[in-house]
C-alpha cells in the first residue's frame, strides 16, 4: 500500500512538472508572438530661408562727361509748388565739376520732392538735402553714388545776390555733394570758402520770398512751412549765357534736354 501511495505521489509530481513546463513554454511563445511597436519618428519642420530684399538701384555719374561748351548752353529751371519757378545759369569755366554734378543730379530726378531745408532770413535759401524727402518719395528706394567735390574757387566770383553756391561740412572744403544755396544779399564772408557755380537769371523775386519764410520755433534756420521742389529741369537756351562776372537775365528754349 505504501508503494502505491508513493507511485501516486510521483505521478502527481510528474503532472505538476509537465504543467509548469507547458506554462513557461506558452508564456515564451506568447511573448515571442507579441507584435513590436516601432518608435514613432518625427520629421523636423525645416526653417525657411529668409528672403533677402532686392538691392536698391544704384545711380552713378555718367561715364561721358559734359564739356564746358555743352554746359554753357544749359540752364536749370527750379519748379516749386503753386506754379512758382526760377532759372539758374551755370559757370562751367569756373566750376566745371560742380556744374556737371548738379546737372546730373537734376536729370536723374534726385532733387524731386526735396524741400527748402534751410533759410537764413534775407541772406540764404538752401536745398539739396535728401533728408528732406518725404516717406513716400521713390528716391528712398534708390542708392545715389554721389562723389565729393573738390573745391573750385574763382577769385573773380563773389557771393552776390542770386549767386548759386555749393554747401559743404564746416572745415571740409572738398566735401560738397548736393546741398546748394542761393544768396539773396551780398555775403562777403563766404567768398573763397564755398564754390560758386551759377547764378539766378530769372525769378529772383521767388527766391526773395523763400528767404522770408518764417523759421520754426526752437530752430535758427529751419522753415516752419514746407516748400517742396517739384523738379529741376535742365534745358538748352538760345540766349547768350551771362559771363561769369556779369550775370544777366536769359530765357530758356522750349526743347527739354533733361532726359
Amino acid at each position: 500500500m505504501l508503494k502505491n501511495k508513493l507511485t501516486l505521489q510521483n505521478f502527481c509530481y510528474l503532472v505538476l512538472a509537465i504543467a509548469i513546463t507547458l506554462s513557461f513554454s506558452y508564456s515564451a511563445l506568447a511573448q515571442k508572438r507579441k507584435p513590436t511597436t516601432k518608435p514613432k519618428t518625427t520629421t523636423a519642420t525645416p526653417t525657411p530661408t529668409p528672403v533677402k530684399p532686392p538691392e536698391p538701384e544704384t545711380i552713378r555719374p555718367p561715364e561721358t562727361l559734359l564739356s564746358v561748351e555743352e554746359m554753357e548752353k544749359l540752364v536749370a529751371i527750379v519748379e516749386l509748388d503753386e506754379n512758382k519757378e526760377f532759372t539758374l545759369a551755370f559757370y562751367p569755366k569756373s566750376a566745371p565739376n560742380h556744374v556737371r554734378q548738379f546737372i546730373w543730379l537734376a536729370r536723374v530726378g534726385y532733387f524731386n520732392g526735396m524741400s527748402i531745408s534751410r533759410v537764413i532770413p534775407k541772406y540764404i535759401v538752401q536745398s539739396g538735402n535728401p533728408g528732406s524727402w518725404e516717406e513716400n518719395n521713390p528716391n528712398l528706394k534708390k542708392r545715389f553714388d554721389i562723389p565729393k567735390l573738390k573745391a573750385e574757387y574763382d577769385q573773380a566770383l563773389k557771393h552776390e545776390k542770386g549767386s548759386l553756391s555749393m554747401a559743404r561740412p564746416n572745415g571740409e572744403p572738398d566735401a560738397g555733394t548736393s546741398h546748394f544755396f542761393i544768396c539773396t544779399e551780398r555775403f562777403p564772408s563766404l567768398d573763397n570758402q564755398y564754390s560758386i557755380f551759377g547764378q539766378v537769371v530769372s525769378g529772383m523775386e521767388i527766391v526773395n520770398q523763400l528767404s522770408l519764410l518764417p523759421i520754426a520755433e526752437g530752430t535758427t534756420d529751419k522753415p516752419a512751412q514746407r516748400v517742396a521742389i517739384k523738379q529741376i529741369l535742365i534745358k538748352e537756351t538760345t540766349a547768350v549765357v551771362p559771363a561769369e562776372t556779369t550775370p544777366k537775365e536769359i530765357e530758356p528754349k522750349t526743347n527739354d534736354s533733361s532726359n
